[in-house]
């Protein structure tokens, strides 16, 4: 089972559907965090996934550069020390009105990029609007 964390959060980019990690780096670069122990939690959350998460080399199936799929980010189940710390950036989110919605699916489409913790995949064309 692979695990995907998203948001009702609009982008700069005007992109409706974010995942976790980008909507917190809009918020703490918007300067939006107002509690302390947020903002220090949030540089604690995220200096550990820059450590512990490897950043997938491949985001699409094609090899040319027009190639214009993207693949989505999703955690493996068994990997339970970072879904608990999902947790802690959930919780952050909901002070500032940043709804988390978990979607855990057993195929999550084309894998490009896989290692220890997560996944890489570019959704089936079926899946496409429920996945963003």
């Amino acid at each position: 089972m692979y695990l995907r964390f998203i948001t009702q959060f609009i982008n700069p980019y005007g992109e409706l559907e974010t995942g976790i990690f980008m909507a917190l780096k809009y918020l703490r670069d918007d300067h939006s965090l107002t509690k302390e122990e947020h903002i220090n939690r949030l540089k604690e959350l995220s200096h550990w996934f820059d450590k512990n998460l490897e950043k997938p080399t491949r985001f699409s199936k094609g090899t040319s550069k027009y190639n214009a799929e993207v693949s989505l980010s999703w955690f493996k189940d068994s990997t339970q020390e970072h879904i608990k710390r999902m947790q802690d950036f959930i919780e952050i989110a909901k002070h500032y009105d940043i709804i988390i919605e978990r979607i855990a699916s057993k195929n999550p489409g084309y894998i490009v990029f896989e290692d220890e913790y997560q996944v890489s995949a570019v959704p089936f064309k079926t899946d496409r609007k429920r996945v963003k």
